[in-house]
């Protein structure tokens, strides 16, 4: 209730100051609207009679008596001494002014000045050269409005007055009249008055209205304040039953995180060891292959050597060319099963190692694979690129892609079919592209390939785990990013490893 009433009367208190200041600005509307309605009436008298001077002008043979009756019947429309309502006219002379610019012919409030000549330099009481700027405006627009300070012919006080000056050319007369100020503002503040009583009675109504609103607020207040208390009492038996259960929660409840987090590390180990040994097949998959050829050249030695000695033409020369040939194969043959075991070497010490040197491993692997399906390889690299980390983890993440490339490459029997990989360093990190021309990912959005087990391929071939252990090595084990993204004609593959030494 106490916020009610503060609102009510701070609403009230800038109801009523805003009113105060539209009435403010109201009577200063109020004075410029008067001052300009009372311009444009003198204005519209005087345009009045010079249109009937001009008239008679034209219509007289008789100019020297036209130019007395005319002042008599200017001299006979009525005067009223207490509007100080009244018409002058000048006998222009000169006008560009001057000392004797003008005689005075009519002015009913200066007799003592009728039939005198006029001086420009005259001033008012206030040091203004009203003569001077009234000639200015009727040289430029035959008419002039000019304020200045002058005696009241009701009161005899010196009172600031507005004129209006017309040029009538053909008599040389300039014919005026005035108005003074007072007489506006006497205006206004009749007008201020009614306006007064009608701002008061606006105000005194909108006091009551709220005074009227504030008492309705109050009873609504009082009555919603007693529902509010009974629902607060019932939330309040509701919040503390679930406290209570709140309480018994979580005393069971660290003992299921702790169980979901073991849960969840176990299904992480179940995956990593997954995809391992899925790893390990790809290998035994490309050690078979890069076997064969050796295999096959092994055989072909010995069957030449059990030839020439049935043949009895085994010497000691063709033995030691058929023995480097063979101990070559079998160097070969060793050296893929040392990659193998390196690869799937358990191994999480961190070591300083060269980029260069893991994706050339990779490609050792997998290289005579890819080549005998036709897809080329391209691989541009920077040589000094060194990298302190587990260097057998990131084989196996490139591994996973450049495999997946050559599946997708496979798969959609693409021509000119092409992997290129890409090591470079850029703002203090290292990156490694790998892309293809394999028409690109399907699936939207493309980031859901790294999600365990997702997989585009069919579920002979496609486990959904290859690309969500890469994107685990890449971001956990080595605090880099791995990012994928559609290009023209085909996917492109980014690690980015923070570039440290140590």
């Amino acid at each position: 209730m106490s916020i009610i009433l503060a609102n009510s009367l701070l609403i009230s208190f800038f109801y009523i100051n805003n009113k105060y200041d539209e009435y403010d600005k109201y009577i200063q509307k109020l004075k410029k609207d008067q001052v300009k309605l009372q311009q444009k009436d003198i204005k519209e008298q005087i345009d009045t009679i010079v249109d009937t001077i001009d008239y008679r002008f034209k219509t007289t043979q008789d100019k020297n008596y036209l130019v007395q009756d005319l002042i008599n019947w200017i001299n006979s429309i009525s005067y009223d001494i207490q509007k100080s309502d009244y018409i002058f006219v000048y006998k222009l002379r000169d006008i560009n002014g001057g000392k004797n610019f003008a005689q005075l012919l009519i002015n009913p409030n200066r007799p003592d000045l009728l039939g005198k000549y006029l001086s420009d330099e005259y001033e008012d009481a206030k040091g203004k050269k009203f003569r001077k700027e009234f000639l200015k405006g009727i040289r430029k627009n035959n008419e002039s409005f000019v304020s200045y300070a002058y005696k009241k012919p009701s009161t005899g006080e010196i009172i600031e007055k507005i004129s209006y000056f017309k040029y009538y050319e053909p008599l040389n007369w300039i014919i005026a009249k005035g108005v003074y100020v007072d007489d506006i503002a006497s205006k206004v503040e009749e007008l201020k008055s009614e306006y007064d009583i009608s701002v008061k009675k606006q105000i005194k109504q909108n006091v009551y209205s709220f005074f009227a609103v504030f008492i309705i607020a109050v009873f609504i207040a009082y009555f919603m304040g007693r529902r509010i208390e009974l629902i607060l009492d019932q939330k309040d038996k509701e919040v503390e039953q679930k406290r209570i259960q709140l309480e018994n929660l979580n005393r069971t409840l660290q003992s299921q995180v702790e169980s979901e987090v073991k849960k969840a590390s176990d299904q992480e180990k179940i995956l990593m060891q997954k995809s391992k040994f899925i790893a390990m097949g790809e290998m035994i998959s490309n050690i078979a292959h890069q076997w064969r050829q050796p295999i096959s050249e092994l055989s072909v030695i010995f069957m030449n050597i059990k030839m020439r000695y049935d043949l009895g033409k085994l010497n000691q020369e063709f033995m030691d060319n058929k023995a480097k040939e063979s101990e070559y194969l079998l160097e070969y043959m060793s050296t893929t099963i040392d990659d193998f075991r390196t690869f799937f070497k358990p191994n999480k010490q961190k070591e300083e190692f060269k980029i260069d040197q893991v994706v050339d491993a990779v490609l050792h692997i997998v290289g005579l694979t890819i080549q005998s399906n036709e897809i080329k390889i391209i691989y541009d690299k920077q040589d000094d690129l060194v990298y302190c980390g587990y260097p057998n983890e990131l084989e196996q993440a490139i591994l996973n892609i450049i495999s997946n490339a050559k599946d997708a490459l496979i798969e959609k029997n693409i021509e000119d079919a092409y992997i290129k990989i890409d090591t470079y360093e850029k703002d203090n990190n290292i990156f490694i592209t790998i892309r293809d021309n394999a028409k690109g990912i399907q699936s939207t959005p493309i980031e859901a390939i790294f999600e365990p087990y997702f997989t585009t391929k069919d579920d002979e071939h496609g486990t959904g785990i290859g690309l969500y252990m890469t994107k685990m090595i890449v971001e956990k084990s080595m605090q880099g990013k791995l990012s994928v993204e559609n290009i023209v004609g085909g996917a492109k593959f980014i690690i980015s490893l923070p570039y440290k030494t140590k």
